[in-house]
């Protein structure tokens, strides 16, 4: 068994012991995202992204261009990006990028990701802040 296939199931019962209104989905191997990344399923929404762990919902920025993230010193306190380890693969959509302090972050469909600091996984409320920043959907 892999790590990945491992971190999954670890994932679910550290989930349901610390607990959150929110299910995770169970692991597939045919959708490859980072062990930063998890699925969760919203209600009527279906499943989307979240950060591993924490569960926050993930966000993108209209100002970053692909490949480059424009959120940089004090944009990044309050959007905190979802770094990729050193050494960290494409992962069939994700990919990562290298950010002005030269560590690696994950983008989605060339994307660079990022949470809200103070997000609630059950109730984001960055989704339109300054017109720039929207939720990360999940799309087959």
């Amino acid at each position: 068994m892999t790590a990945r296939a491992i971190r999954k199931p670890v994932a679910a019962v550290l989930f349901m012991v610390c607990g959150s209104g929110a299910a995770w989905a169970a692991f597939d191997a045919t959708l490859p995202y980072p062990t930063e990344v998890a699925l969760s399923e919203v209600g009527d929404k279906g499943y989307v992204f979240v950060r591993f762990p924490g569960a926050q919902r993930l966000y993108t920025y209209d100002l970053d261009r692909a490949g480059r993230s424009f959120c940089n010193e004090g944009c990044d306190s309050a959007h905190p990006p979802i770094l990729a380890p050193a050494g960290a693969k494409p992962l069939g959509e994700w990919t990562t990028i290298r950010r002005d302090d030269g560590l690696l972050q994950w983008a989605y469909r060339g994307r660079p990701v990022y949470t809200l600091f103070h997000d609630s996984p059950n109730a984001p409320h960055g989704d339109g802040e300054g017109g720039v920043w929207h939720l990360l959907p999940y799309e087959k």
